[in-house]
């Protein structure tokens, strides 16, 4: 399975999906070098995808995860007409795991995914009785990305950003974008116990787990769908291979995604697009 994202938020999702799917073959890339996607335009966002999407397939990966809501949003369709492999995206798992949900009801995402509306209509036609609250967090990202988890810049980003929705009185807030688990902490600390935190990785995971099961097209541990390298097993066993790439410096992304999957990334490749 191919699981890629802008950078390292992505990873929050394959630590859901190997939970629940161990024995899938993953491979992940994170697009490092063009990170962040989210003052980017919807033809970038689309090219990057068919970019992205088309090399994975390239890796026999049987199915595609866009670990990204910009990327969902902005050229999901796009990388779907491409292929006829499966292409899952973020927007159906954030539905399915904020609703039904305690409103008033935040949402923060990037830039772009505000400013798309995709999530205002979609959630607008679900539950158009909720008060929905979006907060484009453009700084989070960029957190992240630089490792500055414990930073005082973190908690000075959250307060500017997540005042407005604390003072709306929301009771739920949607995680928008999949780099901002990683700063739940701080988000949690500000808002308070009374405030649900929507992470949509588990629901993704569980969506996933569920259309293989349907479609008879999940790995029985005989290790033929794709992920040719990294730190997993191989034929036979409990656990699929891993394999993990990006666009960027292949040492910073090691030293920070081990830190958010909890374990040694081992080798990483590199791949870059004109």
């Amino acid at each position: 399975m191919g699981v890629f994202d802008s950078g390292l938020g992505g990873l929050s999702v394959l630590k859901a999906l190997e939970r629940r799917l161990p024995m899938e073959n993953y491979i992940y890339f994170g697009d490092t070098a063009r990170a962040p996607y989210g003052d980017r335009s919807s033809e970038e966002i689309r090219r990057f995808n068919l970019e992205i999407g088309g090399w994975l397939l390239d890796q026999q990966c049987k199915m595609l995860l866009i670990a990204c809501n910009t990327s969902t949003v902005l050229g999901m369709e796009t990388l779907k007409a491409s292929t006829d492999k499966p292409v899952f995206g973020m927007m159906e798992a954030i539905l399915a795991d904020a609703l039904p949900g305690e409103g008033p009801m935040g949402f923060i995402a990037t830039q772009g995914t505000v400013e798309s509306g995709a999530y205002q209509r979609a959630f607008a036609a679900a539950a158009p009785e909720m008060a929905f609250f979006p907060q484009a967090c453009p700084d989070f990202v960029p957190l992240v990305e630089q490792g500055r988890l414990d930073d005082p810049a973190v908690d000075e980003a959250v307060a500017a950003y997540l005042t407005p929705l604390r003072d709306k009185g929301i009771r739920t807030l949607i995680l928008g974008c999949t780099h901002y688990p990683i700063l739940a902490p701080a988000i949690a600390a500000f808002l308070g116990a009374a405030v649900r935190l929507a992470d949509p990785a588990d629901a993704m995971a569980r969506i996933v787990a569920d259309y293989m099961a349907s479609t008879g097209i999940g790995n029985d541990g005989d290790g033929d769908d794709g992920g040719d390298g990294g730190d997993g097993g191989g034929s036979g066993t409990a656990r699929g291979s891993r394999a993990f790439y990006c666009s960027g410096d292949r040492e910073s992304f090691r030293a920070k995604g081990s830190a958010i999957l909890g374990r040694p990334l081992g080798e990483i490749g590199r791949q870059v697009f004109p």
